[in-house]
């Protein structure tokens, strides 16, 4: 795979969700149908975050295992990726990554340190050997997440910049960071030389038009050929239907976060018939009310009929 963008990096990237059974095993059979559909429809598959994958109650031999059933199903259509990378010592997440590497995925992602429970953010030479020394074993190509949501705080500019110049595993970086005006600003700066995707759909346009190259986010799970359709529309130029495409996809964000991911992308995907299985203890399913809110939404946006 190339080292930066092209070839096999895909503009829509989804957050896949981790289906387990009622009994809380996972589900092979599902995950492996739902990855087969997000390769028909060439989007990328996210494997096992923490808030849509469940990566954080994944025991290890489950998460290898994830990523062994999600390679085998896309067979090379589309690339697969690690998410659950992080929040944990940096041995560990060296561990972690080579475990996936050895499982085939395409790349892995890397989050931020997270040193202690309360978010915080290290000190920058914690930051730099933190990255050094996880960057100098990973074998593969690498992408870096800057996700100041789950890690509350924004990793530097420049350290980024660094870490691109001196490491040419590093072939994207995605970042979740709700000042538009710090993304507006990463994306200008590395836009030209790694893949730069943002994780809040609201700020897509912008990235686009400075250079970003897409987007990882759980609406993609549930309407893949609606995330793909803003995306072409963009490059085709076409203002009115990338407008309505567009306008939609808010939509469906604003429905899918009424109730927290991952119990409502799960059952988004279940209502569109897509088997997203079963959300693990702490979470709960979502109620009767819950359910048929989103049903309304998924109905109105023209994702599912109206019979259903």
């Amino acid at each position: 795979m190339s080292t930066r963008p092209g070839d096999r990096l895909r503009a829509v990237n989804a957050l896949c969700v981790t289906p387990f059974d009622e009994r809380g095993r996972l589900d092979e059979v599902a995950l492996a149908a739902i990855v087969d559909g997000l390769a028909a429809d060439e989007v990328g598959v996210y494997l096992g975050d923490y808030v849509v994958g469940e990566g954080n109650v994944l025991r290890p031999r489950e998460a290898r295992r994830v990523y062994e059933v999600a390679v085998a199903s896309s067979a090379g259509r589309t690339p697969v990726y690690a998410a659950a990378l992080g929040f944990a010592s940096t041995d560990r997440v060296i561990e972690q990554a080579i475990e996936a590497s050895e499982a085939g995925v395409d790349a892995v992602q890397i989050l931020p340190p997270r040193p202690t429970p309360v978010p915080g953010m290290p000190r920058i030479a914690e930051l730099e050997h933190y990255y050094a020394q996880v960057l100098a074993e990973v074998r593969g190509p690498v992408h870096l997440s800057d996700h100041v949501v789950m890690s509350g705080y924004r990793l530097p500019g420049d350290l980024l910049g660094d870490l691109v110049t001196a490491f040419p595993s590093i072939e994207a970086v995605n970042v979740s960071d709700p000042d538009l005006d710090a993304v507006a600003l990463l994306v200008a700066a590395l836009g030209s030389r790694v893949a730069v995707r943002v994780g809040i759909v609201a700020q897509l346009p912008t990235a686009l038009l400075l250079g970003g190259q897409g987007i990882v986010c759980f609406e993609a799970a549930v309407a893949p050929q609606l995330c793909r359709e803003v995306l072409d529309t963009f490059r085709a130029g076409s203002m009115d239907g990338w407008s309505g495409s567009f306008q939609r996809l808010m939509l469906l964000n604003a429905a899918l976060t009424r109730t927290q991911p991952p119990q409502s992308i799960k059952g988004a995907m279940t209502l569109l018939g897509l088997s997203g299985g079963e959300v693990r203890r702490p979470h709960l399913p979502l109620g009767k009310e819950d359910e048929q809110e989103i049903a309304e939404s998924l109905t109105s946006l023209g994702l599912m009929g109206p019979d259903r």
